[in-house]
């Protein structure tokens, strides 16, 4: 993500010292990248999962939460190029993806953990 933001910071900047006459839908187009891959980079370094003897603390961009084990009813795993994981709990759901470090050994715990059924992979 960082690569990415710091790639559209230059395109941007290459923009406006090297061409005259840019149509404006370029520049909010790099801009939207720009924006869109800095909200990125601050969700995935503000986003934290802690796991400990009594439960989960999530920690979110905006949020913190707290769930024991015994709130956790299923931790869905949606497989795609970035696999999203889904735990589900009384108080609604939170979700991590496989960017996070040790993903698959995090839901395993959890599953693990909470007495789920085992996650097939």
């Amino acid at each position: 993500m960082a690569a990415a933001g710091i790639l559209w910071v230059t395109v941007l900047v290459y923009l406006l010292l090297s061409f005259d006459d840019v149509p404006a839908k370029t520049f909010f187009a790099v801009i939207f990248f720009v924006v869109f891959f800095g909200v990125s980079l601050t969700y995935y370094a503000r986003t934290r999962i802690v796991v400990d003897a009594r439960g989960i603390t999530y920690r979110g961009m905006v949020r913190t939460r707290r769930f024991s084990f015994k709130e956790i009813h299923k931790v869905d795993v949606l497989p795609g190029p970035v696999t999203v994981y889904a735990i589900r709990t009384n108080g609604g759901f939170v979700n991590f993806t496989s960017f996070f470090q040790h993903h698959r050994r995090l839901a395993a715990l959890l599953v693990e953990r909470a007495g789920l059924s085992p996650m097939v992979s």
